[in-house]
């Protein structure tokens, strides 16, 4: 009952709009807030954090709900979120930037040639970055996109965990950022690569982050258990839409990547919905690079960009709402997504 009422919140916001005001010189933002509002409410998610960058700068951002329900916190731009597979987004600029642009890596090259403890000696790392089937076509796993953690410790002679702290988040000021919640933990591994003045730095946000939530069919919010934050190149990073923001700006900027690079990861491999690290979709003509993250009864995360327009939207939130069922965003499906619709309806028309 609940996914039929967000379906025809939706389709009676999409049909009342009109056509995107955009070519008027002006982004329908207002518009966008209203119904991206109901959309959460009729999803139940209790919080959620926004933002929409247009040409490498942030046009507008909120917070919506809560992301504390029981404290009555409010959820607001700088609040932090575990992105969970977004970080795919993120690991893949690294990998790119730190060993195909400084030609130390083919994406032809054999996984085992640069992680000697993958198991499938045929894989190549061009296959694991688009999601590429063992047997040919596509499959989304994260647990053999992790498996480039080692690839990038290796061909980068670092650790992933310090690349991504130095070569993303220190160079671009993503100070409310974390590699990792787990991190923290005395026993993490992860520990020893980072200094300690920064790793209380690192316990203040995650303790910060925004409470985990299992929403029933009625909507009702119960607070859950957090899914573990161990980094990988698959998942783990905490961060805001804020300081994705600054990620997103930077990558359209030729901050982090050649243009090559760039441009060879936001076109699809072959007949699959993947470039390197991200699905692409089209909308209307135009070319959209997306992502998403989801953990069943905990967060959920979502990414789309329109490089030809200049527009980025980044949504986290503290349920499942944004990206878990009945959506079917790991088979590539952009279009089954009501969030997406909506963004792509009012600013690509």
């Amino acid at each position: 009952m609940g996914t039929l009422k967000v379906l025809l919140v939706t389709l009676l916001a999409l049909g009342a709009l009109g056509p995107s005001t955009e070519a008027q010189g002006s982004l329908p933002i207002s518009l966008f807030e209203r119904y991206v509002e109901a959309l959460r409410l009729q999803a139940g998610i209790p919080g959620m954090s926004a933002a929409i960058l247009q040409n490498g700068r942030v046009v507008w951002d909120n917070g919506f709900g809560y992301q504390d329900v029981d404290g009555l916190l409010r959820a607001t731009a700088n609040t932090p979120y575990p992105v969970l597979e977004l970080t795919q987004t993120l690991s893949s600029t690294v990998l790119l930037q730190q060993c195909m642009d400084q030609r130390y890596l083919e994406l032809s090259d054999r996984v085992h040639r640069w992680n000697p403890q993958f198991a499938d000696d045929g894989t190549t790392i061009g296959q694991l970055l688009s999601h590429g089937a063992p047997s040919g076509g596509f499959k989304y796993d994260p647990g053999r996109f992790a498996a480039l953690t080692g690839v990038a410790d290796q061909c980068a002679n670092s650790r992933y965990v310090r690349l991504l702290t130095e070569e993303i988040f220190n160079r671009l000021g993503m100070a409310s950022s974390v590699p990792g919640a787990d991190v923290v933990d005395p026993s993490s591994p992860n520990r020893r690569w980072v200094n300690a003045s920064t790793l209380d730095h690192y316990a203040v946000i995650v303790r910060q982050q925004a409470v985990p939530y299992k929403v029933d069919s009625r909507g009702r919010p119960t607070r859950s258990n957090a899914p573990g934050g161990t980094l990988s190149a698959s998942t783990g990073v905490v961060s805001t839409v804020r300081d994705l923001a600054r990620f997103d700006a930077a990558l359209g900027d030729g901050v982090l990547l050649e243009s090559s690079t760039l441009s060879r990861a936001w076109e699809p491999v072959g007949s699959m919905p993947t470039g390197l690290g991200w699905f692409v979709h089209r909308h209307n003509g135009e070319r959209v690079v997306w992502h998403f993250g989801v953990a069943r009864d905990a967060y959920s995360s979502l990414v789309i960009k329109v490089p030809g327009r200049g527009l980025t939207l980044i949504l986290l939130a503290n349920s499942d709402g944004l990206a878990g069922p009945p959506y079917n965003l790991a088979d590539g499906n952009l279009s089954s997504n009501l969030f997406a619709s909506l963004f792509l309806r009012l600013f690509v028309g």
